[in-house]
């Protein structure tokens, strides 16, 4: 409580200067002689709603006290809001709200960005209220876009300037990598140019069903190689039913973040040790390895 006193000092105080006030010929005008009737609830106290477009230098949080400030997005920030949304109800979001929050900032941020965020080398963050906050009435969301120096790593956060709506970086467009492996998982992906040699394409994204457990076994892990695989057939321009001819790599959201609703998927095309130099989308399979 540095620098602000609580509410009973507050009110320690005003009995005070009544009681001195007492003294005097009277009331001044327009006093009725009840302190706390005039008063605004703690409850009805309402947080600064976040704007969008604003940026913020502070790093990726689940949630925030309401008052941080932003900056100018001309200056090194980490985060920019693409849209803020608003819970119903009283009680603060479970999975179930966050998940659905979610999947109101993929659409809403493609509306700002110009294309779906996944595109990018970006990530996108829901950012709550903190309970003070909730408890005070703000029931908003914020859709944070935050720019990273890898798309498959999680809080791999880097600082930008400028604005994301609109004209982009190139460079921040995700195309073809080169993928290593190493006991049987990807053990790191390198951007590379599609012209120039290269294992793995990224090709989608998908979120899961908020039923879906984190994936550790192999049936787990099989359902969102399934999926990525019917998004890789269609990328590629080849029947569903060819699915299997294409192998994939599945980035889904680290541990926490999923159990906190965040059900978000990469999907990655990978060729293993063969190599082409480029895209597949559209090939119908020609010229691919498997096909």
């Amino acid at each position: 409580m540095r620098g602000r006193l609580t509410a009973g000092t507050m009110l320690a105080a005003l009995l005070l200067n009544v009681a001195l006030a007492g003294c005097g010929s009277g009331l001044p005008d327009g006093a009725d002689g009840e302190l706390a009737d005039d008063w605004v609830p703690m409850a009805q106290v309402k947080a600064v709603l976040p704007e969008v477009g604003s940026c913020f230098d502070s790093r990726p949080a689940p949630s925030v006290n309401s008052f941080v400030k932003p900056v100018p997005c001309g200056d090194k920030h980490l985060a920019e809001v693409g849209h803020v949304g608003t819970f119903t109800g009283d009680t603060e979001p479970g999975t179930e709200q966050l998940a659905a929050a979610y999947a109101e900032c993929d659409t809403k941020t493609a509306d700002y960005l110009g294309g779906p965020w996944w595109r990018w080398r970006l990530q996108l963050h829901l950012t709550i209220p903190m309970s003070r906050a909730w408890d005070g009435g703000a029931r908003w969301f914020r859709c944070d876009l935050v720019e990273v120096s890898a798309a498959n790593y999680d809080e791999a956060w880097t600082e930008r300037t400028g604005s994301l709506k609109g004209d982009k970086p190139a460079a921040l467009l995700l195309g073809c990598a080169n993928a290593v492996s190493k006991d049987d998982r990807i053990d790191s992906m390198t951007e590379a140019s599609c012209s120039s040699a290269h294992n793995a394409e990224y090709i989608g994204f998908f979120r899961a069903p908020r039923t879906l457990p984190y994936p550790e076994s192999d049936r787990q892990w099989f359902a969102l190689y399934r999926q990525c695989s019917e998004l890789a057939a269609g990328y590629v321009g080849v029947s569903t039913s060819q699915w299997f001819r294409l192998s994939t790599i599945a980035w889904p959201a680290y541990p926490e973040a999923w159990a906190a609703g965040d059900r978000r998927v990469r999907c990655v095309v990978y060729f293993g040790t063969k190599k082409i130099k480029k895209t597949a989308k559209g090939t119908k399979g020609k010229g691919l390895p498997g096909f």
